[in-house]
């Protein structure tokens, strides 16, 4: 009779040799690898100013996923077309430190395409007006950096909650120009926080195998999936955005379920972000 280290083995063995036919073995069966519902997440953690040199931090683990996003802030000048606004820049580091499934050098597609499509719906969250310190003369500029430590499926999600609580986190010096030599100065001893025009919520889901949708893909399904669609709630309960991408297929009932889920999701991050 095997011992149970023996069917460990055994089981670790067929995982490596047959890893698609692994999933596909529990996904038959109305379950996944890890005992998961077809539509249940991960523990979702959230951890705020966890790096005490930036202006505003945070660490999110949705799993075993580990995502820590730091923002540093800069005086600069505004841009000629808005005077009165500054910046919020976003970069997403995916490196062979959180998977091998990355590359040295340059940000490959995949982190260059996240960084993009955050700050597209961080635009919606952060009134750039409030980062103004002179009209026309001197502006912050906020550098979010969302570094991933461990990578294990659903990146995306850990990212936009990461921004999300640092953003939350963040506070900023009293800074004043003084007109007659443009220097500016920031008062540390008074810090203000931004407000915030939203919260965002995301719920990120894949197609497996080209059959089975399942919620919060860790590494193993992420290697099946075919399609993922990205649905983001804000705090009124309205619909922030719906984002596909992969080639597969995802018609319009599963889109509809997709959103319902990701409705009762909200309530769960928020939670996590307090």
């Amino acid at each position: 009779m095997a011992s149970t280290e023996q069917l460990t083995f055994a089981i670790e063995t067929f995982k490596r040799i047959h890893p698609v036919e692994f999933q596909r073995r529990f996904l038959s069966q109305d379950t996944r690898h890890d005992g998961r519902a077809f539509l249940q997440f991960r523990a979702t953690h959230v951890v705020k100013g966890t790096i005490g040199t930036a202006q505003g931090s945070a660490t999110v683990r949705i799993g075993n996923t580990t995502v820590v996003c730091g923002i540093k802030a800069e005086v600069s000048e505004p841009d000629v077309n808005t005077p009165d606004q500054g910046y919020l820049a976003t970069n997403v580091d995916l490196s062979p430190i959180c998977s091998a499934n990355y590359r040295p050098g340059a940000p490959g597609d995949e982190a260059q395409v996240d960084s993009e499509h955050i700050f597209r719906l961080f635009g919606e969250v952060v009134d750039l007006k409030q980062l103004c310190i002179e009209n026309d003369q001197a502006v912050w500029s906020l550098s979010a950096d969302i570094v991933c430590l461990k990578s294990d499926g659903n990146v995306l999600d850990a990212a936009i909650i990461a921004l999300m609580a640092a953003v939350e986190d963040l506070k900023l010096p009293q800074a004043s120009l003084d007109p007659a030599t443009g220097v500016v100065s920031a008062n540390k001893a008074i810090e203000t926080q931004l407000t915030l025009r939203k919260r965002l919520f995301p719920a990120t889901f894949s197609l497996v195998d080209d059959a089975y949708l399942v919620a919060d893909a860790d590494d193993a399904e992420e290697r099946l999936t075919t399609a993922t669609l990205l649905v983001v709630f804000d705090d009124q309960g309205h619909l922030a955005n719906v984002w596909k991408r992969g080639a597969g297929t995802i018609d319009r009932p599963t889109i509809a379920r997709c959103i319902a889920e990701a409705k009762n999701r909200q309530n769960v991050v928020s939670s996590a972000l307090e």
